[in-house]
């Protein structure tokens, strides 16, 4: 088996930053909606969100481009099901803002249960959106709020609205701050990039010219882990986002890959051959050996923690070809739990702690599967559209992303965890593989 393949960035920064001051807040709580979109019968939320009021009239070229980035998260979130603006009976440049200039008769004549309402104004570098949820059944609003920051940091802003209409609805939080780490072909070298979870704002990690793979977020988000070629062999690098910084993890005689940290700590699980055979070690911070986790003849790679850092999914050949097992990292005891099919590898570990996700070989190409942690229960989420590889949890459980040759060259797709909603992230032609999907970043 072979091992899986798997200065201050300034434009990354700035869409962390974004000043968000609650303005009203409805007298009238929301009623949360309990919600399981991994059931075939679940219906999505219909709502209703016109593009965005341009509050002067040289303002209006970002009134659309606004309004369907917030129309994307609210669909892409799984939960959701943006109306047809073409549908809508008002122009959302003349119509009202204020509650009592709300028509909910007439959104609720075409279907919509919510009304996602916002106007902004440009001023120089800064941006103010001012930006309410209505509940259109009960002609009310959810709540109001003012976003302000630098005006290139609107996407950050409206991903923020999103996530605001999902907690609100919902009690729960969405991931439209979070970010996907992934790998990039360049001609003959692989660069570690970053990009928004809707696609947008790329930032390039690494500029090595060299061959760069398997990105690792920290659990903080403030850090990425990557295998590079750059030196001669394979050696562990860790990117600091903030500072702009590289710096040397590990870097043993023989293999040095998959590095995958520990949740809630600076712990970093890699596989190395410092020992002769290729065995996953834990290190600390600085790149000292902690633990030997698990000794065999096999080969051990791709470490995947559970939410709690207790266990650990990883890949092994003992069984003859790579197989999925979770091991209890205080004992050492392990578990196989793939036993369909005879090539399964790149697990990860759900945030919720109760699915395993995989690539597995299923009619002669890559497939993403779901296993139980205890391999009681296996699910199929694709189904031979191209070579599908190496899936990545969102941080709230609902979705996955992979990288898919679907349409041709490997490009970053993601899909919902009920294996519907597929779309494609990454549209920059092909060579994109290799996701990592951050955490949340907004501290919330």
């Amino acid at each position: 088996m072979r091992p899986p393949t798997n200065k201050v960035f300034p434009s990354l920064l700035c869409l962390l930053c974004v000043l968000c001051v609650v303005h009203w807040d409805s007298p009238v709580d929301a009623q949360r909606i309990s919600i399981d979109i991994t059931q075939p019968n679940f219906k999505r939320i219909p709502i209703a969100v016109p593009d965005f009021k341009a509050l002067s009239a040289d303002q209006a070229q970002l009134a659309r481009e606004m309004g369907e980035a917030l129309s994307n998260d609210l669909e892409y979130s799984g939960v959701f099901r943006p109306l047809d603006p073409q549908g809508f009976l008002e122009n959302p440049q003349t119509m009202g803002l204020a509650p009592g200039e709300i028509k909910f008769a007439d959104w609720q004549r075409i279907g919509a249960d919510f009304l996602a309402r916002a106007a902004y104004q440009v001023q120089g570098q800064a941006v103010r959106i001012e930006a309410r949820l209505y509940d259109v059944v009960g002609s009310r609003m959810v709540f109001g709020k003012v976003y302000e920051g630098d005006a290139r940091s609107w996407r950050a802003m409206v991903h923020r609205f999103a996530d605001e209409i999902l907690f609100a609805l919902t009690g729960e939080r969405g991931v439209f701050d979070t970010k996907i780490a992934y790998v990039q072909t360049q001609g003959k070298n692989k660069e570690i990039f970053v990009v928004d979870f809707d696609g947008g704002n790329p930032v390039q990690v690494t500029r090595d010219q060299s061959i760069n793979l398997s990105p690792a977020w920290s659990p903080d988000g403030s850090q990425l882990a990557y295998v590079s070629f750059k030196e001669g062999g394979t050696k562990v690098y860790v990117a600091n986002l903030r500072s702009g910084g590289h710096r040397l993890l590990s870097g043993y005689p023989g293999l040095n890959i998959a590095p995958a940290w520990r949740p809630g700590g600076s712990q970093i699980a890699v596989t190395l051959t410092k020992g002769g055979n290729p065995d996953i070690y834990l290190l600390s911070s600085t790149g000292e050996v902690l633990q030997r986790l698990g000794q065999g003849w096999g080969i051990s790679v791709s470490p995947s923690w559970s939410p709690d850092g207790r266990r650990l999914a990883f890949v092994s050949d003992e069984s003859g070809g790579p197989q999925i097992y979770v091991m209890d990292v205080g004992s050492g005891q392990k578990k196989r739990i793939t036993f369909s099919g005879n090539y399964n590898t790149c697990p990860a570990w759900s945030p919720k702690g109760d699915w395993i996700a995989y690539s597995g070989v299923s009619g002669g190409s890559h497939n993403i599967f779901l296993v139980r942690p205890d391999g009681g229960e296996t699910k199929q989420l694709t189904h031979g559209e191209g070579n599908n590889e190496a899936p990545t949890w969102s941080p709230d459980g609902r979705m996955l992303a992979f990288s898919s040759t679907r349409q041709g060259g490997s490009s970053i797709w993601l899909l919902l965890v009920n294996g519907s909603g597929v779309r494609r992230l990454t549209k920059t032609g092909g060579g994109q593989e290799l996701p990592r999907w951050s955490p949340r970043l907004s501290g919330q």
